[in-house]
């Protein structure tokens, strides 16, 4: 089984191409906490796989709170491992999955990193098509490496350092209060696929149908990243800056969280 975390799927693609060459059930972590689902029996599954990106050099806040709340029967002898989607770094983030899976009882057997293209743009920005392009091919060399060995049940060195942070504090923000810096312009067009992709479940309806924020956002850009009229900003930090999708997977439907 693979627990994979995904706003623009980096992380989906990557969860994809491992469970095509291990035959390993998907979870979207996404979907799990939307449903409230934490209770999984992998009994019957040889490998156990977490492939989640990288917020702030360690785990996002909502892959942490779903991890403390998972409930997993019939673990035993699985190969556990992670990997690690990122811009350049995965800081802590190894160190932090190992720690709280050791609380579970689970071992982690082996981690990865696998470099991507970087979507949080209220850093920075989409890199040009050509950069994008080198990125994407660079990463599925690294890929097909990590399938190999995750395939072979190969272990591997795992920092096994308690991280300074477990996971990068979510936010609890307010369209109403007027804490929140994500909104939607005069482009959105009420479609509704921010509300539906949303993991936190944290994006309302106003009385026209278009997003207002309310309640504890982990900051996975997912509703900015994929709205289709590119509506969504962060403040003034996403003003005139690309938006973000791997290329290799599906767009969402609108009932799903991919």
């Amino acid at each position: 089984m693979i627990f994979y975390f995904s706003a623009t799927g980096n992380s989906q693609y990557a969860a994809e191409k491992i469970a095509a060459v291990t035959g390993a059930r998907l979870i979207s972590i996404g979907q799990a906490l939307r449903d409230g689902h934490y209770e999984y029996d992998i009994a019957k599954d040889t490998y156990l796989g977490f492939v989640v990106p990288t917020f702030a050099w360690t785990l996002p806040g909502a892959v942490a709170l779903f991890l403390e709340k998972l409930n997993l029967k019939g673990y035993g002898s699985q190969y556990t491992y992670g990997v690690f989607t990122c811009g350049e770094s995965t800081g802590s983030e190894a160190a932090a999955l190992y720690t709280i899976l050791k609380s579970k009882r689970i071992t982690l057997n082996n981690s990865f990193d696998l470099v991507m293209p970087d979507n949080f743009i209220i850093w920075s920005d989409v890199p040009a098509p050509a950069r994008l392009d080198s990125m994407l091919k660079s990463a599925d060399r690294t890929l097909e490496g990590i399938m190999e060995t995750v395939a072979l049940k190969t272990p591997g060195k795992v920092d096994t350092a308690r991280p300074k942070d477990l996971y990068m504090p979510m936010q609890e923000i307010s369209t109403s209060k007027k804490t929140s810096k994500l909104f939607a312009d005069e482009k959105c067009t009420a479609c509704g696929l921010c509300m539906a992709l949303c993991p936190m479940r944290c994006i309302k309806p106003d009385e026209a149908g278009h997003p207002l924020w309310e309640g504890t956002c982990t900051m996975c850009l997912a509703c900015l990243h994929r709205c289709p009229a590119a509506a969504i900003q962060h403040g003034n930090d996403t003003q005139k800056k690309g938006r973000y999708m791997n290329p290799n997977v599906k767009p969402p439907a609108a009932n799903t969280y991919n």
